[in-house]
């Protein structure tokens, strides 16, 4: 079934809009970290928990996500977290949930966090400043366990289920740091430095963790607010969902998504895309500034003339929310130049890798997420564990249309496929997560202004247009596929159109 655009993405608007202007939580859980927890009860109308401290009806053992302490405006703990359909902002990792809190912070206090080492690949805390840029992250395997307890991210003996507590404080980070805390860091502002905000938003962040939630078989982290000294100031209640993207139930799941990754662009109407030129280029994200400048200069033509060109003045690498722990390569691709979009690149390896002993892998995880850069939302994403590789150990990835999927984009041909969706243009995001130090090839490693080919070498991205009569010949190895694609974009530029065809 083919969907327009226009079908698409307007009868779902309001929806959307409506999930990301509310801002609450859901009833509360019944599980404590302490206990571990277990995956938590599906959540109940938050409407009806507003009223039940004034009927004195609530359940023995369950406190209401209006107890006192929310009744002092401290409201629930996490008030947000993603969603492939209402919440999907920001670049998300499929793989990945992301929790937010926004935290009042002041001088002489902090925030405790009391969690439970979830079942998942990863965890971690970052802080953020105004512009969306972490200031500062705390990873799992660098938050020591309470007395009893292992850390399963560090010690390959230790299970998870054992208990943690960590910090945010206020301000930038000493020298040195204290035990198991983050900080909410400072905000560049020309040559000063100034305080990060009064309310700090963080985000509690899990890749590859079990249950439908993603919350690895424990409750989520509980909140507290108190003095250095220790002296608490009040709990921020621990929501069974929070508000954001469901509305604590009120909402009906939309589909959204799915939608957008079956829709079948009208290609007669494409838009130029700000992201994408041809050839394809793929670049390291550095920040903001970066990659606006980049845009800027790839469709003014002058990105061969970057050197001579001023630059911004420097306010802090990051941005879109990113994480302090990933490293990102980004390839902007457009339908006035192709509709298959391809990327092969030699894999590293990961932890939980078949073959790989724990702590030996390259970096602890990365993916493939197919993305629109206006939106910022993800179609699909492919993880580590989810990316078929060629004999060489190579990964290559086609990003199509359902409708237009060529009919050797298969696994078995060894091809991981990716739904193009409802846009005109593209952006495949390459992410890599905890590099180890003795990976030398890593996106990390690529100093600004440096070619990556010459840092990354066969594990840098390698991209291409392909039309489908090239990428469909018979008895082909991914390679020799992606090298008849390559060769075919090389020897045919006059193919690529930078404006849109007429109707």
């Amino acid at each position: 079934m083919k969907i327009t655009m226009h079908r698409t993405a307007t009868h779902k608007l309001p929806l959307l809009v409506l999930s990301l202007a509310l801002f609450g939580c859901g009833s509360s859980s019944k599980d404590s970290p302490s206990t571990g927890g277990t995956e938590p009860d599906a959540p109940s109308n938050p409407l009806a928990s507003m009223f039940s401290p004034l009927a004195g009806d609530d359940t023995e053992g369950e406190s209401s996500a209006f107890n006192s302490d929310a009744l002092k405006g401290l409201g629930c703990g996490w008030v947000a977290a993603s969603d492939a359909d209402n919440a999907n902002i920001a670049f998300p990792d499929k793989a990945a949930r992301y929790w937010v809190a926004l935290v009042p912070m002041t001088p002489g206090n902090r925030l405790r966090i009391d969690g439970v080492y979830p079942n998942a690949r990863y965890f971690s805390y970052n802080s953020y400043d105004f512009a969306l840029r972490p200031t500062d992250a705390i990873a799992d395997r660098d938050i020591v366990p309470q007395a009893g307890s292992g850390n399963p991210f560090s010690d390959r003996s230790a299970t998870h289920g054992g208990n943690y507590t960590a910090y945010l404080n206020f301000g930038a980070a000493p020298e040195p740091r204290a035990p198991n805390s983050f900080y909410s860091g400072s905000v560049g502002v020309g040559p000063a430095q100034i305080p990060n905000g009064l309310l700090v938003p963080i985000i509690y962040r899990t890749y590859v963790a079990t249950n439908k939630l993603q919350t690895g078989d424990v409750a989520l982290p509980v909140l507290t607010l108190e003095t250095t000294t220790g002296q608490s100031i009040g709990s921020l209640p621990t929501c069974s969902e929070p508000f954001l993207p469901s509305g604590g139930g009120l909402f009906p799941k939309s589909g959204l998504n799915a939608l957008i990754n079956e829709a079948d662009y009208p290609n007669q109407l494409a838009l130029p895309a700000p992201t994408a030129v041809y050839p394809p280029i793929t670049r390291p994200f550095y920040g903001l500034p970066d990659t606006f400048t980049n845009i800027v200069k790839d469709q003014l033509g002058l990105s061969n003339q970057a050197s001579s060109l001023p630059e911004l003045p420097a306010t802090g690498g990051g941005g879109f929310l990113s994480n302090v722990h990933n490293d990102y390569t980004t390839s902007g691709f457009a339908r006035r130049y192709g509709n298959l979009f391809l990327l092969r690149a030699k894999a590293p390896s990961f932890r939980s890798q078949s073959g790989v002993g724990f702590g030996q892998e390259q970096m602890r995880y990365w993916s493939i997420c197919q993305n629109e850069f206006v939106t910022q939302r993800y179609t699909d994403c492919s993880a580590d564990f989810e990316t078929v590789l060629d004999a060489e150990g190579y990964f290559t990835v086609a990003v199509s249309d359902l409708a237009e999927r060529p009919a050797f984009a298969t696994r078995e041909q060894g091809i991981t496929w990716l739904p193009w969706g409802a846009y005109p243009d593209g952006l495949l995001l390459y992410r890599q997560m905890l590099v180890d130090d003795n990976f030398k090839q890593a996106i990390k490693r690529v100093p600004k202004g440096t070619d990556i080919n010459e840092v990354m070498g066969e594990y840098a991205p390698q991209t291409t247009y392909c039309r489908p009569e090239i990428f469909d010949q018979p008895k082909l190895t991914p390679k020799q596929r992606f090298d008849a694609c390559l060769a075919d974009q090389n020897e045919n530029p006059a193919a690529a159109s930078p404006l849109p065809s007429a109707p």
